[in-house]
């Protein structure tokens, strides 16, 4: 639930979305590093191509042109005279190997202008036609050739003209001498590869089987030859130009074809450059612009969580602090909001927060005095009398009815004896016709301040309402407590009171009730007070009176009709039993 909740935080949500930020501008920065330096590699992989082929075709250039010097050479004689035919022959009878060996010749043709057959040393293939020789003839120009049969050879026919008879010198050069100035050129291997040719008309040791083609001449044989077979099961040569690197015995090569000018022929120089250096340069580059945008972007995240966690700490003060308020701990809240101490125009949003914060709980905290005030003030109005200060009857049922659920709920020994006293004074009225209601409420709350110095702290007045006052104690031990705490009641009450220059002795009636029934309620509980009372009241006054079952029934005492004689009467045919029994004392103040 911790970690949830730590997950769902401002400071780590905003680090998140930082942090993909910045890891997505990487990403963005790496494929566009990555696809400048894979379109640098292209373009040079271009250019290294267009290089090679300049390379290549300059070398043939080269080489034709030697040997056409070197058919200059063989076609003079000692005295700078063009040699004949018959010359030229002996004369190569006796020096063609040491011509073939510094000149890497592969074979030298000569050819007449008659259909004598031609002279051949070295090897006796790839010789001209009559026709060819004819137009070499009449031309007057050299005709350049390239064979590949097993192996590639650069064909270079010359005419002749000897005072013996015209003919024509054909001088067959290997391509692999060529290949060869390459590799020590440009540092790239070079092959050739023959046109399409079945198995049986080719070197089984040579023949590439997928491309259906012999390697006639290659640079590094033994460690290349491997790598076009393979390269073979992947790709086929038309496709080499539009193919990416290729990787064998963990380095990566780029291999490119151009075609040989063998008049349609079909065979192709082939290309090998080891390009391994450059491919791992570029993977070294992507992995440090990638290890550098990693540290980046947790710097960043480092950098934007620390900006963002002082003001986080602040919010969440704040948003503890809120809850306080609605408690009234407005000196806890005080403590979390940490008030702004700078000029006003320089405060940000996180300083009118807490600004805001302090004012609302200065605010509140007066607010919340004012209707405490007011809520006492509203509470001594609804639960105490305005003129005595003492409990209304609301206040008094309220704490009977406490009282009645708390002896409920107590066991036998646990209850406690309480009792209700029910005041009523005597002939009030005449106080208020004599002295007014002025001298009558005067009078009353002296009346009230005697009942409360004759009473236990804890116990209850009340006034009612008029001349009525309650009085309940909640606990009397002694079976006759009650009587005296009510003659202490009477006889305090009936002390004469100055009012306005006059002697006034006032008495009172009291009822009094036992509350010692579980099943009594709050209105039964009233209503046996006031019969008691107003028994003592028919019955002389300045009394007090216990409840009992056995007093007659308040409409009955309250008829006008009746009197103290008539009830005495009338309840021997009802009950003269029950009359008899009642208890009526009296006491005369002193």
């Amino acid at each position: 639930m911790l970690k949830l909740a730590t997950l769902n935080t401002l400071r780590f949500k905003a680090c998140l979305f930082s942090l993909l930020l910045v890891v997505a501008m990487c990403l963005f920065f790496i494929l566009l590093g990555n696809g400048s330096l894979q379109s640098l590699l292209e373009k040079s992989r271009e250019s290294r191509y267009l290089s090679f082929q300049k390379q290549i075709s300059g070398l043939m250039v080269h080489s034709r042109q030697e040997a056409q010097r070197l058919a200059e050479l063989v076609v003079h004689n000692e005295r700078g005279r063009i040699a004949s035919r018959d010359d030229l022959r002996k004369s190569m009878n006796r020096q063609w190997e040491l011509l073939q060996h510094n000149w890497g010749l592969h074979s030298l043709k000569l050819y007449s202008g008659t259909a004598e057959p031609a002279l051949t040393w070295g090897a006796p293939h790839s010789g001209l036609s009559r026709d060819e020789v004819r137009q070499v003839l009449l031309r007057g120009q050299p005709l350049e050739r390239v064979y590949c049969e097993h192996t590639c050879v650069q064909s270079v026919a010359l005419p002749v003209r000897a005072s013996g008879g015209d003919y024509v010198l054909q001088i067959d050069r290997a391509l692999s001498q060529l290949l060869e100035r390459f590799r020590s050129m440009t540092g790239s291997e070079i092959g050739i590869i023959s046109s399409e040719r079945q198995p049986e008309y080719a070197d089984g040791a040579n023949y590439v089987e997928r491309w259906q083609r012999e390697v006639l001449a290659l640079t590094s044989r033994d460690r290349l030859l491997p790598l076009l077979a393979q390269l073979a099961e992947r790709e086929g040569l038309e496709r080499l130009h539009f193919s990416r690197f290729f990787r064998f015995s963990n380095r990566q090569y780029d291999i490119r074809v151009m075609p040989v000018d063998v008049g349609g022929e079909g065979a192709h120089f082939i290309f090998i450059d080891d390009v391994t250096e450059e491919a791992k340069h570029i993977s070294a580059s992507v992995k440090l612009l990638l290890l550098f945008s990693i540290l980046g972007a947790l710097i960043f995240s480092a950098a934007v969580a620390g900006t963002l966690w002082r003001p986080i700490v602040r919010l969440r003060r704040l948003a503890q602090a809120l809850p306080l308020l609605t408690n009234g701990r407005f000196d806890d809240a005080r403590r979390l909001i940490q008030p702004v101490h700078k000029d006003l125009n320089k405060f940000d949003e996180l300083d009118v927060l807490d600004n805001t914060g302090l004012t609302v709980c200065d605010q509140l905290e007066d607010m919340n005095d004012m209707v405490s005030r007011k809520t006492a003030q509203l509470e001594q109005i609804a639960m105490h009398d305005s003129l005595t200060g003492l409990d209304n009857r609301y206040s008094l049922l309220d704490q009977l009815e406490h009282y009645l659920n708390l002896q409920r709920r107590a066991t036998t020994g646990q209850r406690e004896q309480g009792y209700l006293f029910f005041v009523d004074l005597d002939d009030f009225k005449q106080v208020n016709d004599t002295l007014g209601h002025q001298g009558g409420d005067e009078l009353l709350c002296v009346l009230a301040r005697r009942l409360l110095s004759v009473m236990r702290c804890g116990d209850i007045v009340a006034r009612l309402g008029g001349d009525e006052f309650c009085v309940f104690v909640r606990d009397l031990p002694e079976a006759d407590a009650y009587r005296t705490l009510a003659e202490k009641m009477l006889n305090t009450v009936a002390q004469p009171v100055k009012i306005f220059g006059h002697l006034v002795a006032v008495t009172m009636s009291v009822g009094v009730v036992a509350i010692d029934e579980q099943g009594d309620t709050l209105e039964a509980i009233l209503q046996k007070a006031d019969m008691a009372m107003y028994h003592a009241k028919r019955n002389g006054k300045n009394k007090f009176q216990l409840f009992s079952p056995d007093l007659p029934e308040s409409a009955e005492l309250s008829s006008p009709e009746s009197t103290p004689t008539s009830t005495k009467s009338s309840s021997t045919t009802k009950g003269a039993q029950n009359v008899a029994t009642l208890e009526l004392i009296s006491s005369q103040p002193r």
